[in-house]
């Protein structure tokens, strides 16, 4: 087995601390520091969760306290800092990992076992849902539900009762529903009947998450998640339970209510960032929605869809052009001081976001405003060199280059392949390249928490199996500062605690 430490990104503090005793010194490691001037080290001293020397053993030694500072010899294994994940939806993470995960079951033993697994651990009364079951689950795609006797009976479903309105209901020769749902009205049908989780409940997927962090090294994060998970952060930072530290995104429709609270970027506290917001502008590969200037390979005239927050468009420069309200919205908020982040997938996504920076600069001035284009994974040819310049965080996860692999061919075609993932063209022109999860994913696919993985995909761009556009590829070094320093820094998170992990 091997142990790796890991710790976040180095603020060293002034040289009159230097003295101090420590709770922890590690010693004869090999430590990166993520310092280009002095790039490793033998020894760290931790004290109160932060770094106060950074060096040699031999330095290390006037912070040790025999009795008092616990003292690991790492025998030269390699530390490395903390992992931030530039982008997690916590909430939905919690609720795979703590609740019904069916993703990777395609049989019924197992099926029945993971089932009980989460009967077992959830309190008498909660709902079993997910999968996506009291009991009520769903198969990925969202068309074909399964319900418990328990559930169906709450949900007025029986062997003498008529099928609700929208929902077809399999029934054996007796008549007795065998428990498979189908129809439009299936999903509306059971969320009037299924309450909503309890906070104990949240409490308990949100320490799951918690606990999987520090498993796999993962010490910030970016979360997309509602106002409760929010709460839940509170809670646990003001009981010294808040084992990240989150930076916080609302969303930009509600961009006035953070103003008029004089929440700008970076407002919070060393735990806790707010001061930031997200959109979307179109859909996804999974289901071929997200926005191309030309049509997809295997769909004759479809091109994907924008995103209901770019309507209503409305007339810009006496009539001659025509602005989104997703754009209207954008550059109010970026006036009041707001980090925007917009979820971009295709060509079109992608360059109207460049363009509308470009518009945000000449309205608004340039300043550091750290705009994150989220996923940004198909770029035009001609769009690369124009990063250069406008300060953009190209928010990507390396672990969607090879989910999508299987279709991306297919979908848009050789050529437009060329732009798709390119970690590597983004930073040579200029943008601020940093890596993250997606975690839990889609209905169609996982994207694990663990940034080892997402690490792996943008190194070698391929599974076991197959590989994609190995010219992308990016180095290891300067890779595990896309998943260390550049998304803190560029986050407005000042990530010093010292964790453990064990691998």
């Amino acid at each position: 087995m091997i142990r790796t430490v890991l710790f976040a990104v180095l603020y060293l503090l002034p040289s009159w601390c230097l003295a101090q005793e420590a709770d922890l010194v590690l010693t004869n490691g090999t430590i990166w520091t993520v310092d280009h001037a002095n790039p490793t080290a033998e020894a760290v001293a931790v004290k109160d969760g932060k770094f106060i020397y950074v060096g040699s053993n031999r330095g290390v030694q006037k912070h040790i306290r025999k009795g008092a500072t616990e003292v690991i010899d790492l025998e030269s294994l390699f530390v490395t800092p903390g992992f931030n994940d530039n982008h997690v939806h916590f909430e939905w993470t919690g609720r795979l990992v703590f609740g019904l995960n069916l993703l990777e079951v395609h049989e019924e033993k197992p099926l029945v076992k993971k089932v009980r697994e989460v009967n077992d651990r959830f309190a008498p009364g909660v709902w079993i849902t997910g999968g996506q079951w009291s009991v009520f689950i769903q198969r990925f795609d969202g068309n074909v539900f399964f319900a418990n006797g328990k559930a169906l009976e709450l949900a007025g479903i029986g062997r003498d009762i008529p099928n609700p309105a929208g929902i077809s209901v399999e029934r054996d020769r007796k008549g007795t529903p065998t428990g498979i749902l189908t129809g439009a009205n299936v999903r509306n049908h059971f969320q009037k009947i299924i309450p909503d989780r309890s906070w104990n409940q949240r409490l308990l997927e949100t320490q799951a998450v918690l606990d999987r962090c520090k498993m796999f090294g993962v010490t910030s994060l970016s979360d997309m998640s509602d106002p409760l998970q929010r709460e839940i952060f509170y809670h646990l930072r003001n009981s010294d339970a808040l084992t990240v530290r989150v930076h916080s995104r609302g969303y930009l429709d509600q961009w006035d209510k953070l103003a008029a609270l004089r929440i700008k970027v970076g407002a919070g506290d060393e735990m806790i960032r707010l001061g930031a917001v997200k959109a979307w502008i179109d859909g996804i590969m999974g289901n071929s929605s997200a926005r191309f200037y030309e049509p997809y390979s295997h769909i004759s005239g479809e091109r994907g869809r924008w995103r209901s927050i770019m309507f209503p468009w409305t007339a810009a420069n006496d009539g001659r052009d025509m602005v989104s309200n997703l754009e209207n919205l954008a550059m109010k908020a970026d006036s009041a001081g707001i980090q925007l982040s917009v979820h971009a997938i295709g060509d079109e996504g992608n360059g109207y976001l460049l363009d509308m920076v470009e518009r945000m600069i000449e309205r608004n001035g340039q300043k550091d405003r750290r705009f994150r284009l989220v996923h940004a994974q198909v770029i035009h040819p001609d769009h690369f060199k124009r990063f250069n310049g406008l300060g953009i965080v190209a928010e990507v996860q390396p672990y969607h280059c090879t989910d999508d692999m299987r279709w991306m061919e297919e979908r848009i075609g050789h050529d437009r392949c060329l732009g798709a993932y390119a970690f590597r063209t983004l930073w040579d022109n200029g943008a601020v390249v940093c890596f993250g999860s997606d975690s839990p994913g889609t209905n169609a696919a996982r994207y694990p928490l663990n940034p080892m993985l997402g690490l792996y995909a943008a190194v070698t761009r391929q599974t076991s199996k197959r590989r994609f556009k190995p010219t992308h590829s990016t180095p290891p070094t300067p890779l595990l500062r896309r998943r260390s320093k550049a998304p803190s820094r560029w986050g407005n998170l000042r990530t010093c605690q010292c964790y453990r992990t064990t691998y």
